[in-house]
């Protein structure tokens, strides 16, 4: 199991020990993931509008859990500055164990 995040590798581990996660969180700074996965706001409409520029080529707040197969088991979309709880996430991990 791993996770990816676009946040750099030092903000994953200090997350990661935060709640116990054990396993690797892998940075997607360039953010070919977040692209490959349609969380990445890209639309280049986005860089004209004075309202949206500072969200472009960032990455969607979204949150997917992929089993071992590549079966996505869970995702979520949320809104800036919203989070999903952590128990939320850890139960759909707890279960696909």
């Amino acid at each position: 199991m791993l996770g990816v995040s676009v946040d750099f590798n030092q903000a994953n581990q200090a997350w990661a020990e935060k709640i116990g996660i054990t396993y690797p969180l892998l940075s997607d700074a360039q953010r070919i993931v977040s692209r490959a996965y349609g969380a990445l706001n890209d639309d280049p409409k986005m860089a004209e509008d004075p309202n949206q520029i500072r969200t472009y080529l960032r990455s969607k707040r979204a949150w997917f859990i992929i089993d071992k197969g590549g079966v996505i088991r869970y995702t979520k979309t949320t809104p800036p500055r919203e989070l999903v709880p952590n128990d939320e996430l850890l139960k759909v991990l707890s279960e696909l164990k």
